[in-house]
């Protein structure tokens, strides 16, 4: 397996640490937790899934986590679906990093 190459601020980016400085820990390991319950499948995910309410406070927070996974290379999904009923991601699993990292015992900030 190769190594992880770049600056440690890279590697803090790819991190759970570089996803939750939103002050989401609890609602991110919410989310993960559920990917890796349905791992090899894929899942449906909504803001209620991870405890987040309704409203458009609680739609911006999930498009920010769902972004920030993503962006850090933790998670794939097929379409991300914004309508009346609120934001949900279709087809949502971890990708080989993000299930790398959790397994490695990854913690959240808190």
């Amino acid at each position: 397996m190769g190594r992880v190459r770049g600056t440690e601020e890279d590697r803090q980016h790819m991190s759970f640490g570089g996803v939750s400085g939103m002050g989401t820990d609890v609602r991110v390991k919410r989310a993960t937790t559920l990917l890796q319950r349905s791992w090899p499948g894929a899942t449906v995910l909504r803001p209620a899934d991870i405890g987040l309410g309704s409203g458009q406070s609680a739609a911006a927070d999930f498009v920010a986590i769902i972004e920030a996974l993503s962006d850090a290379g933790f998670l794939a999904y097929e379409a991300l679906v914004l309508n009346a009923d609120g934001p949900m991601v279709v087809d949502a699993a971890l990708t080989a990093r993000g299930r790398a990292a959790l397994d490695a015992g990854a913690e959240l900030p808190h």
